[in-house]
Formats: C-alpha cells, sequence, structure tokens
C-alpha cells in the first residue's frame, strides 16, 4: 500500500500492527479527499469509525453508542475544505476547489473586499464540461458570463490571494457553499464539484439569478445525471500534524487501533474528548473492555 504521509514517517507507522496501519492509510486517504494539508488525529478516528470490525469501534458499540454519529461529528473537527453541515459533512471535489480557489484570485486581482456569488459563479461554469456549458448557453435568455459589479476594497482591505480560503467570503457567498452542499447531498454525490457550487450561487443570490436568466430548477434539469466531478484526486504527500506525531511517537510496539482510541481518550483535544464522553465513550470503559477485543488479521479486510 502506498502512503500518503510524508516518507520521513515510515518509522514510526512500521511499528503499528499491520491493521492499525492500514486504517492510518484510510485516514490518510480521507484527509487527501479533504484536501488538507495535514493528516491529524482526528481524520484517523473517523476512518476507524467507519470500520465496525475494527476493536476500537467495537469498543464505541458496546457503549451503546453509534460510531457513524460520532464519526459524523468528528468529520466536522478534521481540517480540511468542506461544508459542514447539520446532517452531512461534504468535501468538495477537485475541480469544486480549483473553482473556489480561482473565485477568490478574481476577486484579489480587482481589489475587492469579498469574494461574491458571481465570482463563484463565473469560476464555477469555467469548470464544467464543454457539453454542459453548451447545455447551459442554449437555454432562452441565459448571461453565463454575466459582468462583475466593481466595489473596490479600502486600502489594505482587499481580499488576499492566499490564506484560508473562505475567510474573505461575502455572507452570501457563505450561504451559496451552504446551498451547494445540500445541493450534492440531494444528489447523494459524496463531493462538491462545479455544478453545485452553480447551483450554490444562484440560490443564494436573487440579483444574480436575474442578471445571468438561470434559475436553480433550470440548471438542474439541463444538466440533470452529469452533475458529478470524477477528476481523481492528485497524487502528493502529506505532512502529519504534531499531535498525530505524538501519538505515534508514543503508541506501544505493534499497537492496535484500541491502542489508538485509548490514546485520544486520553490525549486528545479537548473538543474530541467531550465529544467522545458525551456518547459514553471514556477510559473507563475502555479499561474494562480492552481485552475483549482484538483487531482481525489484516488480510481480512
Amino acid at each position: 500500500m502506498t502512503s500518503r504521509a510524508a516518507p520521513e514517517l515510515a518509522p514510526l507507522l512500521a511499528r503499528l500492527a499491520p491493521y492499525a496501519r492500514e486504517s492510518f492509510e484510510r485516514g490518510a486517504d480521507l484527509a487527501a479527499r479533504l484536501h488538507s494539508e495535514e493528516i491529524t488525529p482526528e481524520h484517523w478516528l473517523v476512518a476507524l469509525l467507519a470500520d465496525e470490525e475494527c476493536a476500537a469501534t467495537r469498543v464505541v458499540l458496546h457503549a451503546f453508542a453509534d460510531p457513524g454519529t460520532i464519526g459524523g461529528e468528528v468529520l466536522a473537527l478534521c481540517s480540511g475544505i468542506m461544508v459542514v453541515g447539520s446532517e452531512r459533512t461534504l468535501p468538495f471535489s477537485v475541480l469544486g476547489v480549483e473553482a473556489l480557489s480561482a473565485a477568490r484570485a478574481s476577486a484579489a486581482a480587482r481589489g475587492s473586499a469579498r469574494v461574491e456569488p458571481a465570482e463563484i459563479l463565473l469560476a464555477s461554469v469555467a469548470r464544467l464540461p464543454e457539453e454542459l456549458r453548451t447545455r447551459l448557453a442554449r437555454l432562452p435568455g441565459v448571461v453565463l458570463e454575466p459582468a462583475l459589479e466593481h466595489a473596490p476594497a479600502e486600502e489594505g482591505r482587499a481580499v488576499p490571494g492566499s490564506g484560508p480560503l473562505f475567510r474573505h467570503f461575502s455572507e452570501r457567498s457563505l450561504r451559496a457553499l451552504g446551498a451547494s452542499g445540500r445541493a450534492a447531498a440531494a444528489l447523494a454525490r459524496t463531493a462538491i464539484g462545479p455544478t453545485h457550487l452553480l447551483l450554490g450561487a444562484l440560490e443564494a443570490d436573487a440579483a444574480l439569478r436575474e442578471r445571468t436568466g438561470l434559475i436553480p430548477a433550470r440548471v438542474r434539469m439541463a444538466l440533470s445525471g452529469m452533475d458529478e466531478d470524477a477528476t481523481p484526486l492528485p497524487e502528493r504527500r502529506l505532512a502529519v500534524d504534531e499531535r498525530l506525531r505524538t501519538l505515534l511517537a508514543e503508541l506501544p510496539s505493534q499497537a492496535g487501533t484500541v491502542h489508538v482510541l485509548g490514546w485520544l481518550l486520553e490525549r486528545g483535544s479537548q473538543e474530541l474528548v467531550a465529544l467522545l464522553r458525551r456518547q459514553k465513550v471514556t477510559l473507563t470503559l475502555l479499561e474494562r473492555c480492552r481485552d475483549a477485543y482484538q483487531d482481525p488479521p489484516a488480510e481480512a479486510r
């Protein structure tokens, strides 16, 4: 199995039992899907909770807790580029992230104070397959490239070209991101792509609907069944945050997933520990049933 973690982490990963090492790699894959710059303990825990065969998750089940529910809450704590919703948290697709980055770059280049939905729309349309752009352009009265309204920021307050991606998105743009997440979830997609961002921008900005002649229902009909962005993730190695590096260094040799859960209950972030305790997953419970659950052999997966 090719690791997404930085090569210098190999000696620490080699100390893990095979099944725990595989679970780490699934956590690393999750971090990549979330477009995170680094792998964190939270990514690893989400991967564990998605696997009901591993010993850590069986401890959670022993507490009469729901691993899926906990996993969803932990996912919201993970670093990455995603929309956190009350019912579902979704990452952006590869082209979705490209569109968001391009929208910010557009606002920065124009000296704007905020990234507005029109910039999200333009960047998203530019990343649709040509066939989909043609379908939209053929709709009566549609303007796919509306002129951007220019409202220059005060000196020193313009959108920067780098830093946290969403920090300078306007309130309407943040609502557009939420709407794009709901659109992707309604279509049972696992990531938010350019089509969903287009729908979100239109949902959040009535003036933009008037300027483009596009309404979400028409877009859904025109692009029905072709909304998913299947662009593969790029191959890249991820850094490991210091908490995860400490976790790996402090685990015993041939540690299993129960050891990982134990470390998180004892040394995890306050927010994560509080989340687990609310579900009655505690160190006391773990110590009581630690020896009752073992990871299956790695080849059993």
